[in-house]
């Protein structure tokens, strides 16, 4: 009955964002391009669009990525990559798969992507045990499908026009994130390579889960991080080596916030955290499910747009099924050790 009942929501939901998508467009809501505030006259390096959380499961989900994947890959926002950052499916099974896979293939004409999986993307079905295993192997078959490449694990590493990307994935099927001590030193050559040759541009780390005590996330009692604090406090250890470290995650649902918003208290949530000197934190909403609750978007739809320049990095927020800016802006400066 539940599922009944979200999958009538979704429906309903399309059908108004396909009208106020209609409305917008006529009103010229979606005029594409970088806002007029955060415009300047350096030159722009790089352009990443990032989702998570969409959350595929029927027709209507995937008629709601097919439109913001229409607003990416249009040339007004000229974007360079991809990012998904888990949760792709809502169960990791073939059929969901299929349906994720098809809508990107078809309406992305952005040729670097990556993605990336989350805890829904372990499971295979609502039912219970999961199969990790099964999930696993939906999972690389899909990925490697839509990225072009042979992965045969869920970390891996990616380079687009010199700017690295590092991937790290939970190890089982809980809601929070299992990682093992073998791809946390993985992670950490990963880094040091790209620190190497790297210098002065930024180094992306994705995770669908946000690292413990960060984006309001505490020691995990709700299963909104990882599954024990040592691993989060570990990882964040690792990364804290390395300048210009900037941590991409999602899983909360939460909507974009600058900190001014009255729903930061008392959740202490932000969506971009200067964790340390040398580590961005960015937690991402969920695209398919509207977070105002959260001080967000009243509709779905909701991504970053990172804008690379050689000095700094910004964070724009886009809703890219209505084609419209957010106001959403934040700038991160980037250490300069190119010399």
């Amino acid at each position: 009955m539940v599922a009944q009942i979200e999958s009538i929501l979704q429906k309903i939901g399309a059908v108004l964002l396909a009208i106020v998508a209609t409305f917008s467009s006529l009103l010229g809501l979606g005029s594409g391009g970088i806002p007029e505030e955060a415009a300047t006259e350096d030159t722009l390096c790089y352009t990443i669009a990032v989702l998570s959380d969409t959350h595929i499961d029927n027709a209507a989900a995937a008629a709601m990525l097919d439109a913001g994947l229409h607003d990416i890959s249009a040339d007004y926002l000229d974007v360079d990559a991809v990012l998904f950052l888990g949760d792709c499916t809502d169960n990791g099974n073939v059929e969901n798969w299929e349906t994720f896979t098809n809508s990107v293939t078809k309406y992305c004409t952005v040729q670097n992507k990556i993605v990336i999986l989350g805890n829904h993307d372990t499971w295979t079905s609502y039912d219970t045990p999961h199969d990790y295993d099964e999930a696993l192997a939906n999972y690389l078959t899909y990925s490697n499908a839509i990225m072009g490449t042979d992965h045969t694990a869920p970390y891996f590493t990616c380079e687009f026009s010199g700017y690295s990307f590092i991937v790290l994935a939970s190890e089982d099927t809980s809601v929070s994130a299992t990682v093992s001590d073998e791809q946390l030193n993985w992670a950490d050559e990963q880094l040091a390579a790209a620190a190497a040759k790297s210098k002065g541009k930024p180094i992306f780390v994705l995770m669908h889960q946000p690292l413990n005590y960060t984006h309001a996330v505490g020691d995990n009692k709700d299963n909104n991080g990882f599954s024990d604090n040592e691993t989060s406090k570990k990882l964040q250890a690792i990364m804290d080596k390395y300048e210009n470290v900037y941590y991409l995650s999602g899983h909360q649902h939460y909507g974009l916030n600058d900190g001014s918003s009255a729903y930061n208290y008392p959740y202490g949530f932000t969506t971009v955290e200067h964790v340390s000197e040398n580590i961005t934190s960015v937690n991402l909403p969920s695209f398919i499910y509207p977070s105002m609750i959260y001080g967000g978007d009243p509709l779905a739809g909701d991504g970053l747009i990172i804008n690379i320049y050689a000095d700094r990095v910004e964070f724009l927020g886009r809703n890219f099924i209505v084609q419209g800016w957010l106001d959403f802006t934040a700038t991160v400066p980037l250490k300069n050790t190119a010399d």
